[in-house]
């Protein structure tokens, strides 16, 4: 009889969690209830794009494996495409909600701070050396980025590594000049003789 009233004693208390803790439903949306750090990239030592304040609210676009998820601030952005055009928080900061089903959002790979990347308008072949007659090794599409390692000095050509990119290969190649479209920290980038 005991154990009969126990095993009841349990099935009701863990129906009662289970109405108590309702699945989170909804868009995943971002709420400031302090001052909160919003970065370029996902990750604290990237750099600071601005501040949400306490009342701002954006709704979540994406997320990292990682723990941060991407937002389009509403600010023009000249060429940015793919994940640079959003702007980062971490979940978990102080003064930060998240409200909904923030799991449901599309995982992506958020670009590391402190890398020039490519970011391609249109679709790019990547070529074995900086020479169209030489082997096409990969091809970039619209929302791929690769990481720009040089050029050459007449910026005709850029090399690119594709490991640190988005693609999941791991190629380096040149791209062509004319299409690159570049961001992150691009000004200093090596002159290479191919």
């Amino acid at each position: 009889m005991f154990r009969a009233k126990f095993l009841v004693w349990i099935l009701l208390v863990a129906s009662a969690a289970c109405v108590l803790t309702p699945s989170p439903s909804g868009p995943c949306t971002i709420h400031a209830d302090a001052n909160v750090a919003v970065y370029q990239r996902p990750s604290t030592v990237a750099s600071v794009f601005g501040t949400l304040m306490p009342g701002d609210t954006y709704p979540a676009l994406v997320r990292t494996v990682e723990g941060w998820f991407g937002f389009d601030p509403g600010v023009a952005q000249a060429a940015n495409t793919g994940v640079f055009r959003y702007r980062w928080i971490e979940k978990g900061v102080a003064g930060l909600q998240l409200e909904g089903d923030c799991e449901a959002l599309p995982v992506v790979v958020g670009p590391p701070p402190g890398v020039c990347f490519d970011m391609p308008m249109e679709s790019v072949l990547v070529y074995a050396a900086p020479d169209l007659t030489t082997t096409v090794v990969a091809t970039l599409v619209v929302e791929d980025y690769a990481a720009i390692v040089g050029r050459t000095g007449d910026g005709a050509w850029y090399k690119v590594d594709l490991e640190p990119g988005n693609t999941g290969l791991a190629v380096v190649g040149w791209i062509e000049g004319w299409t690159i479209n570049m961001n992150g920290p691009c000004d200093a980038l090596p002159v290479l003789t191919p």
